[in-house]
């Protein structure tokens, strides 16, 4: 009996071809359906509609964010932190989020909402990792927007352990004193913590992603963390890592939210997670103090391997040689009670320490003892740090800081039969070297500066209050015309003031006029203050306008035009430049009179004035962001403060303070009306008083009084 084959048909076979891949692609289009069984609403959690490349990978890191923090908390760990760790990370939203940052790597999870608490979000999110990207990587980790995690840390714990092996690793929790015994919890089990993160295993990722539909369906509390953990409990048999160091390196801060990590960074060295940080400035400060420690300890290897290479000279104090007596670096003194003594600095002979130098000598301290203390354990000895009785610091700008620190220490030996326990006093000499200089172009620096489709502006819009003064503006406008007569893309905006000499002023911005633009606004005979003149200057101006608000007593360099370009960043960074304050010129040496160039920064010229906020370089819209001049104030001072105060809380913005050279102050006499409010006359008065004479002018004045 012949076997009769059957013909090929191409509709036939097409047709098929066309139901298996429908029925493909409607079987990885959603990862689970809903059930009309069930009170519960079940997750509709369906790939993101980019197409995600299988790579393999050590870690996939999957950050849950609402739509109100995506463009703010989540960029910002974007930007920081997550270009840092050994794998990927992708950040999970609700299914219609949108983001002004098309960088950022959104997974949409469809059917779900910003809803609090985020049960369905968090079991969507580990499902979906375990769906697409399960052979990819070794490990997975759930986090927070709020979280911050140092990769390097993270890939020393994890390599050390096996990743085929089920695995739940973070900081274990029992709840809060006020639901402990109301978690059903069984008496040995827990869960980890979803603020600091929680680390699963590759294996554990395969045996509880099967269950997570079920869990999601019997929830018994309305912690999303607490649910979790009684999943893999459940169906993977593991409970959360029972370590006590765990609470180090799963580091929870249990300050208010706003407060943690915005004071001391001490707990960050030893930490691999740091929650919760959910400040944007915050996050960049501990990324650059991280990162700061991360070059640190490269620098001492480096240092290290130099000397064990015999190329690099013996370390000494002696690091440059002097051929005068004037270039001989000075020591400071630091006493015991934070009271630095020195006599060549602003403040001298005797402040207080500056918050650098506290934070770096913390900083140093424990860097010392954790390097004695590395093999303690091995030593049966310890060093630990009791206090410090005095010290001595100096910079030397072309080599780096020295330090010489006097300390009061405990040296415990522990093996018996010598325990025992000794406070003694050492001497430790420190070296901290400056890396080489490195030079970059421009474009390099704008890209480091903004990032790609940042925002930089070119043109800068100098907001100038006036009332009076004509002759000084005439100096003013002289100077900036003769400077940067070539700089094209400069608007000078004068709010003015009526006044006697009205007319000459008006004369004078319409000679510099067919130069540069020039704009007016007029403020009439309202009575004048700073706040409410720099407000109205601003007022017409567009959002992504970069202001610089200025003085008529300043002479302004086209180098400073150019770095104010450079250090103020739209949405990020705000630039109060310290300017150098010219003393009256009866208390100059004959030298200094003769210079005619008034950038000259002799010490009995003049001096760079630390605690002067007037001139500022920001955005209009941070303007407007921070929260604007106090326009309640009148006359003189108290605005810039204010001001300065607002930028620095703001917690969005960071602020640059340097010193530039290319913005002068002219002296002029100060008259300070005792009719002011008691706190800006003091400043009045304050300020009067310094520009008045350098100190050495004053100490040589004393000395001819007969």
């Amino acid at each position: 009996m012949g076997v009769r084959s059957r013909g090929f048909r191409p509709g036939r076979s097409l047709l098929l071809l066309l139901i298996g891949i429908f029925i493909g692609l409607f079987s990885t289009w959603c990862l689970w359906t809903s059930s009309t069984s069930s009170s519960f609403p079940l997750l509709k959690a369906c790939p993101a509609p980019q197409v995600y490349h299988k790579e393999k990978g050590f870690v996939l890191i999957g950050i849950m964010t609402a739509a109100k923090y995506v463009d703010t908390r989540a960029y910002n760990v974007w930007k920081t932190w997550a270009q840092h760790v050994p794998g990927k990370v992708l950040f999970f939203v609700a299914e219609n989020t949108t983001s002004v940052y098309s960088e950022l790597p959104l997974v949409r999870l469809k059917g779900v909402d910003d809803s609090y608490p985020p049960q369905k979000k968090s079991f969507a999110m580990v499902k979906w990792m375990a769906d697409n990207y399960m052979d990819s990587f070794e490990w997975f980790l759930r986090a927070d927007d709020d979280l911050y995690i140092k990769g390097e840390s993270l890939e020393r714990l994890l390599r050390g352990l096996d990743s085929s092996r089920s695995h739940s690793i973070g900081q274990a929790g029992l709840g809060n004193s006020a639901e402990y015994g109301l978690l059903a919890l069984g008496q040995s089990d827990n869960y980890c913590m979803g603020g600091p993160g929680v680390v699963m295993s590759r294996e554990t990722m395969r045996k509880v992603s099967t269950h997570l539909q079920h869990c999601l369906e019997h929830l018994l509390t309305g912690h999303e963390d607490v649910e979790l953990g009684r999943c893999i409990r459940k169906h993977v048999g593991v409970a959360c890592t029972w370590n006590y160091e765990m609470q180090t390196l799963f580091h929870n801060n249990q300050s208010t939210s706003n407060k943690a990590y915005a004071g001391s960074l001490d707990e960050v060295k030893a930490a691999i997670t740091l929650h919760p940080i959910k400040i944007p400035s915050v996050m960049r400060r501990v990324h650059s103090h991280v990162r700061t420690i991360k070059l640190n300890d490269l620098r001492e290897k480096r240092a290290s391997l130099l000397s064990e290479m015999s190329v690099s000279p013996s370390i000494s104090l002696q690091r440059n040689e002097p051929s005068t007596l004037q270039d001989i670096p000075i020591f400071s003194f630091i006493d015991n009670n934070r009271i630095i003594f020195c006599s060549d600095g602003v403040n001298c002979p005797r402040h207080t320490l500056e918050q650098r130098t506290r934070g770096e000598m913390g900083r140093i301290i424990t860097q010392l003892f954790d390097d004695f203390n590395a093999n303690a354990r091995q030593r049966g000895r310890v060093l630990q740090f009791q206090n410090l009785q005095y010290g001595y610091e100096r910079l030397i700008p072309k080599y780096g800081v020295d330090y010489i620190l006097d300390m009061i220490l405990w040296f415990k030996k522990f093996r018996p039969p010598h325990r025992t326990t000794l406070s003694v006093r050492r001497h430790a000499y420190v070296q901290q070297s400056f890396a080489p200089l490195k030079s970059i172009s421009e474009n390099s620096l704008r890209w480091k500066l903004y990032g790609e489709g940042g925002h930089a502006s070119d043109h800068i819009h100098l907001i100038l209050p006036l009332k009076g003064r004509s002759q000084v503006f005439a100096r003013f406008a002289t100077h900036l015309h003769n400077t940067c007569m070539r700089e094209k893309k400069l608007t000078l905006v004068v709010v003015l003031y009526s006044s006697p000499d009205e007319m000459e002023t008006r004369k004078k911005m319409a000679e510099i006029s067919t130069l540069m633009e020039v704009k007016i606004v007029e403020m009439g005979n309202e009575v004048f203050s700073r706040g409410v003149a720099l407000t109205r200057g601003s007022s017409h101006l567009s959002a992504d306008s970069l202001l610089f608000l200025t003085d008529v007593d300043m002479l302004i360099s086209c180098d400073a035009l150019r770095r104010i370009q450079l250090n103020t960043i739209y949405n990020a960074q705000i630039f109060f430049p310290i300017v150098f304050s010219e003393f009256s010129p009866d208390s100059w040496s004959e030298n200094d009179r003769l210079l005619a160039d008034s950038f000259h920064y002799g010490r009995r010229r003049g001096y760079f004035r630390h605690f002067g906020y007037g001139l500022a370089a920001m955005y209009k819209g941070d303007l407007h962001t921070i929260g604007g001049f106090n326009t309640s104030i009148s006359g003189w001072g108290m605005e810039d403060v204010d001001l300065f105060e607002k930028a620095v809380k703001s917690p969005y913005h960071r602020v640059i303070r340097a010193p530039e050279p290319g913005l002068v102050h002219i002296y002029h006499p100060i008259h300070c009306d005792p009719s002011m409010p008691a706190s800006q006359l003091a400043m009045c008065q304050g300020s009067k008083a310094a520009s008045l004479a350098s100190i050495d002018s004053l100490v040589q004045s004393i000395n001819h009084l007969p």
